[in-house]
């Protein structure tokens, strides 16, 4: 691996870049098609505790499995307990584009509101983003890259990265070790959207 500073010497490399694992792996030659699916969320001002777990509305799955780049959104609220409630979810492929979407923001509010009417009249204090790393079949790139000896990925996880990080560690630690996984490793292999190298 050459960094500005120095190169340094490993057996084994993870790519666990994220949203910008594509970018990485292209840095070692291959083609592994993580894009970035920016999402938005909202911070209302505090509250009494309205909202006590978090809440999803039924099109969120159909949202998180859809291959448009277009601009969705479902409602899911999570009250907090310090008081803000945290609004959510859109998603787009807009690239990495940090600009602030108004029009997302206005489907996140009406959204809230149609879960949880007390929300339609609460100040939003702020707003966040960020950017989703999506791969095109909706599952993570985990293991050893065949085309790279040595390389192995834990990136694409979507929206899902820290849900999913120990069983990643557990996928990428049996890769490392060269001992059995606990579950089939074959539907995360890198190499299995046919792109070779990058180029």
């Amino acid at each position: 691996v050459r960094t500005a500073r120095r190169e340094l010497r490993a057996g084994a490399v993870v790519n666990a870049a994220g949203t910008w694992g594509g970018a990485v792996a292209e840095l070692a030659g291959v083609a592994l098609p993580v894009l970035p699916r920016r999402g938005f969320v909202l911070v209302t001002e505090p509250l009494p505790r309205v909202v006590r777990h978090k809440v999803y509305a039924a099109d969120y799955i159909a949202d998180v499995a859809s291959g448009s780049a277009a601009l969705q959104s479902s409602g899911v609220v999570e009250g907090t307990p310090s008081g803000p409630v945290l609004i959510g979810a859109t998603r787009e492929r807009v690239g990495f584009d940090r600009s602030l979407s108004v029009q997302a923001l206005r489907r996140l509010a009406a959204q809230a509101a149609a879960l949880f009417p007390v929300l339609a009249d609460v100040r939003v204090l702020r707003t966040y983003h960020g950017f989703r790393p999506y791969l095109p079949d909706h599952l993570p790139a985990i293991g050893p890259d065949p085309r790279v000896p040595g390389l192995l990925h834990a990136c694409g996880h979507e929206g899902a990265g820290i849900g999913l990080a120990p069983a990643t560690g557990t996928l990428i630690t049996a890769a490392l070790t060269a001992t059995t996984p606990p579950l089939d490793p074959t539907p995360f292999r890198p190499d299995r959207f046919g792109t070779g190298a990058a180029g």
